[in-house]
């Protein structure tokens, strides 16, 4: 451990998937990442990037509302709670790289990096092979952890499904135009993070992200006696405070696993909790 002074400055400033970045904080895909308004406020942050809502190849407007509920009180010293089932509402991919949207989000001085979350395999490669061609667009997040499509598994839950994805993916002639990383879902059982690490071990991927929101929770408002949001039966993903142990856990397991298979260059992002230099 590297102590300094308290009179220096705290250095933020770290590197992921080949691209050096001024701060290691940074915004996850999700509610507020839809639009180029959105991602705007992100750039005039102090976040070291501006990461996109994850897209699919259409628009499309996502579940029934009410679909988010933030802001859940988890006491003095945690990040606040959050649930949602949002079905992924967003512009379709050409929105996010457009030549408007690339301009804006560049011209604040740090990567633009877009989120795929295609509803089929060939969705997701179209997608890729659009987005590694436009300039400007630092790198590409393929999410394989989205728990909120009604009909839809979690894709990096299904090890076989995940790797066929995998080596479709590293395999598509525009893969090495831009880093790739991959967003996981939350795993629980040890086993599984070898499954997982072993897999991603395989493939030329740049990062991973740990976690997505722990899928399937359901929230009841004891006024009404029903559940706060419509979706699924009031069925939604866990984020901010409640996941914060489970990402780091998540976060040390599979870098322990990716170096045990060879691959410790594979660069692991911790997302979930972070609402405070403490929490990161």
């Amino acid at each position: 451990i590297f102590f300094r002074p308290s009179s220096s400055p705290v250095m933020l400033r770290t590197s992921f998937g080949g691209q050096e970045v001024a701060c290691c904080v940074y915004n996850a895909s999700g509610p507020r990442t839809n639009s180029i308004e959105a991602l705007a406020k992100i750039g005039e942050s102090a976040a070291g990037v501006i990461l996109a809502k994850s897209a699919t190849l259409k628009a499309q407007d996502g579940n029934p509302l009410p679909r988010f509920v933030n802001k859940i009180p988890l006491g003095d010293d945690a990040c606040q709670g959050s649930v949602n089932s949002e079905g992924l509402p967003n512009h379709g991919i050409d929105y996010y790289i457009s030549s408007e949207a690339v301009e804006k989000l560049t011209s604040y001085g740090k990567p633009y990096i877009v989120s795929l979350s295609g509803l089929s395999l060939d969705d997701n490669l179209e997608m890729l092979g659009r987005a590694m061609q436009v300039d400007g667009i630092a790198g590409i997040e393929l999410n394989l952890a989205c728990p909120n499509i009604p009909g839809k598994p979690t894709m990096a839950y299904d090890f076989e499904q995940m790797e066929k994805v995998l080596e479709a993916v590293t395999t598509h002639p525009h893969f090495s135009a831009k880093p790739l990383g991959v967003k996981l879902a939350p795993y629980f059982d040890m086993p599984f993070f070898d499954t997982a690490a072993k897999i991603l071990a395989k493939f030329k991927i740049s990062y991973v992200v740990c976690i997505n929101t722990i899928g399937n929770a359901l929230f009841v408002d004891p006024e009404k006696e029903c559940a706060v949001i419509a979706p699924k039966g009031g069925y939604g993903g866990l984020g901010g405070g409640y996941v914060k142990q489970t990402a780091l856990a998540n976060i040390r397991m599979i870098s322990l696993k990716l170096a045990e298979h060879g691959r410790p260059d594979i660069d692991v992002i911790g997302a979930g909790g972070v609402a405070s230099g403490t929490d990161a």
